[in-house]
């Protein structure tokens, strides 16, 4: 999918942008962009990194999403599909019963860069994803920071209610999100 973005560094674009369905050899550039975001967030505690071998096996296995200016990636969203290490990402306050997981697809992480900022692409890139989940899916779950009012609201403006607030990740404030498809 391509679409035009209205802004870019702050000022007017009219970029091309390639949305597009992501695999191993994207994981280094998706490595680099969630650590130079973190490492310019004010509170770098509202989101929690992942490693790169996580997301290179997200990208093997899993549904992952970047939005593509030529080479370099201004925004990723990689949903993964519920395993049971991730049931308590299912949205639900009690958990996820174990032969619900197979019908949970989870919004694992969305990370855009400060300069594509302001162009709804963290919810462009969900909008982008939520076709493409394999069929027998009935709803995404998705943690975030109470405190993250932006992705808070893009996860609210895509149909995501809040389902429960728990301390997760070794200690972090938590809401979990869920989406029913």
């Amino acid at each position: 999918m391509e679409l035009i973005l209205q802004k870019v560094c702050g000022r007017p674009a009219q970029l091309p942008i390639r949305l597009r369905r992501c695999g191993p050899a994207d994981a280094a550039a998706f490595f680099a962009l969630q650590n130079e975001v973190r490492a310019a967030m004010p509170h770098p505690e509202q989101f929690v990194p992942d490693t790169l071998e996580n997301i290179t096996a997200y990208l093997r296995e899993d549904l992952c999403i970047g939005a593509y200016d030529g080479e370099r990636l201004g925004g990723v969203l990689y949903p993964a599909l519920l395993r049971p290490e991730h049931a308590q990402l299912c949205g639900l306050s009690g958990g996820c019963p174990g032969e619900e997981w197979e019908h949970w697809a989870n919004a694992d992480s969305a990370v855009v860069h400060p300069d594509w900022r302001g162009n709804g692409l963290q919810r462009k890139l969900l909008e982008a994803a939520l076709p493409l989940v394999r069929p027998g899916i009935v709803g995404v779950g998705a943690t975030v920071s109470p405190e993250n009012q932006y992705s808070l609201n893009n996860a609210l403006a895509c149909g995501f209610v809040i389902a429960d607030r728990r301390e997760m990740y070794g200690g972090y404030d938590r809401y979990l999100l869920k989406k029913m498809l």
